[in-house]
């Protein structure tokens, strides 16, 4: 395979020439220049060298956001070694999955983790590296960058070489990871600089996303242009809002949760000054319409929408921050419940069931192609050919419509499809009306068995603190907005709702449960 432009690498080395003496990583005890970022990434990746870990070794980061945590990517990326990052939140069990299947050969753990190596399986088997003092089984960080070369790699990686895999969900079974090439990880980066404000310098990006996800894809793009990295370890709504003033934030990539806990937060204290935000990015899913309405009050039209997945990174499309804008005086635009239009580095299209075209308005998969599609799955060749054509076109299993304008609205996962009595239902439809409840905090809508229907829709809801609730209320939430067969015919009410590390309601896990033991005979 070869492919001709920038690695990462490349550009993370003009980055700490460039911007040698501009602020990288901000922290309340120092800060460090884009220069020490780099020594540091040097140091990182020599030292690894000196182990014995060849280039193109899987460097598995399970950990919290902290500075080291972007220190450690960008020494896997200039060091020609490959990044895999699943969500601090998992279990060891799920770790120790991720950890076989992309045959790592190295560790990098928080002191939390560390302390839980033994429940990793195939751990023993690892070089580990605690970003923290050293333990019994584990070097610490500092000392390991102590052994290690400031200076740049003799050799950096090519545009061809693999730079990360992504591990998705898992919510059909194993995981599996999404290998992306440093052109792919290149063209993600292109393609998010087109849909977002220029930055630079003068900008400071806070990371309360995870870095192993949403906000780990930011990272690359904005320290290509220099800019400032703030870093939380945990998201609290109160501590962002402060930070976003105090430090003058300008950008901050977030999942819908985070925003609807920051909202409460912002009504209590409307004087805040948000003035220097330039830029708030959402991704994982879309925002109801009702809250986006409250959130722009209070912020600013300072929203973009990116969607993507792990095979075919963000954005694929993206809902501007133009298209936010409407006057609030007036009817909400139809466009504000849509992912937006596709980038134009991006060929997108939707393809009914026998590979034909779909009109406006009517539902089809997403098939997309570009040179952010994935390389393939790791280690399993049966599955990439599911997934990507031989002509190059990925599907995405998701599925979506496309209205006049050619703005795409995602109607949901196709595998996640009920069907009711002969008919389709979508669950994100009915979610996005329930949402539009004040006393919905979170739901999820599945399809349980039903004798007379083969499944009947069921909305499984977390109700807000000090609210409540009735199974009425919630079918007649949908009442006007959806068609008949559409609506709930049951409602389960639940302290909360299983996620993924990104934010994503495991939709398929909540159903399991009402299917244990059955045989799915209709929508399978």
């Amino acid at each position: 395979m070869s492919a001709a432009g920038p690695s990462v690498a490349t550009i993370f080395e003009a980055a700490y020439e460039r911007f040698a003496s501009r602020p990288a990583l901000i922290g309340e005890a120092r800060t460090r220049t884009y220069a020490e970022l780099g020594e540091r990434a040097h140091r990182f990746a020599s030292a690894l060298r000196g182990l014995g870990v060849e280039r193109g070794a899987r460097v598995v980061i399970v950990a919290p956001n902290s500075p080291s945590y972007i220190e450690v990517s960008h020494g896997i990326f200039v060091g020609g070694f490959v990044r895999v990052a699943p969500s601090a939140k998992l279990h060891p069990e799920e770790v120790g999955q991720i950890v076989a299947d992309a045959g790592a050969s190295v560790l990098v753990l928080s002191p939390e983790w560390a302390a839980r190596l033994d429940e990793i399986p195939g751990a023993e088997r690892l070089r580990a590296v605690v970003l923290g003092a050293a333990t019994e089984r584990a070097v610490g960080y500092e000392e390991l960058l102590e052994g290690g070369s400031p200076a740049p790699p003799a050799k950096l990686p090519g545009a061809a070489d693999i730079c990360a895999l992504l591990y998705t969900s898992g919510t059909t079974g194993a995981p599996k990871g999404a290998t992306l090439t440093h052109a792919n990880w290149v063209a993600m980066m292109r393609n998010s600089m087109v849909e977002m404000p220029t930055l630079g310098t003068a900008d400071t990006i806070l990371h309360v996303a995870p870095l192993s996800h949403l906000s780990g894809y930011f990272e690359p793009t904005c320290s290509a242009r220099g800019v400032a990295h703030l870093v939380h370890e945990t998201f609290d709504p109160v501590a962002v809002l402060e930070a976003i003033e105090r430090r003058r934030v300008s950008l901050i990539p977030l999942v819908p949760t985070m925003l609807n806990m920051m909202l409460p937060v912002v009504d209590e204290d409307p004087g805040r000054d948000f003035s220097s935000l330039r830029a708030i990015v959402y991704g994982g899913s879309g925002i109801a319409p009702d809250r986006l309405a409250r959130a722009v009050k209070a912020f600013g039209d300072v929203f973009v929408q990116f969607f993507g997945l792990s095979e075919t990174p963000m954005p694929l499309t993206a809902l501007s921050r133009r298209d936010h804008e409407y006057d609030p005086a007036g009817p909400q635009p139809a466009r504000l419940a849509s992912a937006g239009r596709p980038n134009p580095f991006v060929e997108l299209r939707l393809e009914a069931e026998d590979g034909g075209a779909v009109g406006v308005g009517e539902v089809g998969e997403i098939v997309v192609r570009g040179d952010n599609v994935m390389a393939g799955y790791w280690g399993k060749p049966e599955q990439t050919a599911e997934t990507i054509r031989a002509d190059g076109w990925a599907l995405t299993g998701d599925l979506g419509r496309f209205d006049a304008d050619g703005y795409l609205y995602i109607v949901d996962r196709k595998r996640d499809m009920i069907v009711s009595g002969g008919y389709n239902v979508y669950p994100a439809e009915v979610e996005s009306a329930l949402f539009g409840h004040p006393s919905v905090a979170d739901v999820a809508v599945i399809g349980v068995p039903d004798e007379r229907w083969g499944e009947a829709v069921k909305a499984v809801v977390v109700v807000r603190p000090g609210q409540v609730l009735s199974e009425d209320e919630v079918v007649a939430a949908c009442a006007g907005r959806l068609a008949a067969y559409k609506k709930p015919r049951s409602v389960d009410f639940v302290a909360e709702l299983p996620k993924t590390g990104s934010g994503k309601i495991m939709r398929r896990r909540v159903r399991d449960r009402y299917w244990d033991g059955r045989e799915r005979s209709v929508g399978g």
